[in-house]
């Protein structure tokens, strides 16, 4: 008979194989798709964690694919006003409560796809401070839902930041973020060797699947996927955490 406690290992070892595959075959998606399943599975604070490590290695093993599409003036914009994020965000994180939190997280990742999704009739110059406010955005969800994703997305479909360039950058972004979140809360996951071994090896699997995939799919098409799947589970999230209270 199967051990329950390997039920949420395996739930979280399942989001982190679609992450890895999503952030291979659109250039993120990674924390969209699998942090609202890794909080179900670890619980908010544990499982935005688990999601902090796991996409630094994401977006770092990536980005050693897909460097050559690096755009250095947009991350110098970008980068940066995410780090200064992530310091309100580890703020919210130790103030508040489990539950609350893991409602805070599920409405912030529901509300930052709202604005992903709406942000595509929007076209604004590609200036410093609207550079600055997407990575802003970015670094605070970064730290208090693990998902930077929206901010960032959203300043790309508004200055139409070419896809390859955005994933390249992206890859950069996700990577210091994670660090910063990581630094900012002064915690790590306290998931046994054999967790790390298991979430670590379905994240090779996925980027090594996702990396076929990638030569097949078009990446802003399977990025709506990312969103439909990430909105699912952050909807559940949600309602995991309102029973709670």
């Amino acid at each position: 008979m199967i051990d329950p406690q390997w039920w949420p290992l395996g739930l979280a070892a399942l989001a982190v194989l679609a992450g890895a595959v999503s952030v291979r075959t659109t250039g993120m998606g990674f924390a969209l798709l699998s942090s609202p399943f890794l909080v179900m599975a670890l619980g908010p604070f544990e499982g935005i964690l688990v999601t902090n490590v796991c996409g630094i290695v994401a977006a770092l093993l990536n980005l050693i694919v897909i460097h050559q599409d690096l755009d250095l003036r947009r991350a110098a914009k970008v980068v940066p006003a995410g780090i200064v994020g992530t310091i309100p965000g580890a703020l919210l994180v130790l103030w508040l409560p489990a539950p609350v939190l893991a409602i805070a997280i599920s409405l912030l990742v529901i509300t930052g796809l709202l604005f992903t999704i709406g942000s595509r009739s929007l076209q604004v110059p590609n200036s410093f401070w609207v550079g600055a406010g997407g990575g802003f955005a970015s670094g605070v969800m970064t730290v208090t839902a693990g998902v930077g994703g929206p901010g960032l997305v959203v300043y790309a479909l508004a200055t139409q930041w070419e896809h390859r360039s955005f994933a390249a950058t992206a890859q950069l972004h996700f990577a210091v973020l994670g660090v910063a979140a990581l630094l900012a809360k002064g915690a790590l996951p306290s998931l046994p060797v054999a967790g790390w071994a298991l979430l670590l090896g379905m994240l090779v699997v996925g980027l090594i699947g996702g990396t076929a995939l990638a030569r097949r799919v078009h990446g802003p098409r399977a990025m709506r996927w990312v969103i439909v799947i990430a909105m699912a589970g952050a909807t559940l999230s949600l309602i995991q955490g309102l029973v709670q209270l």
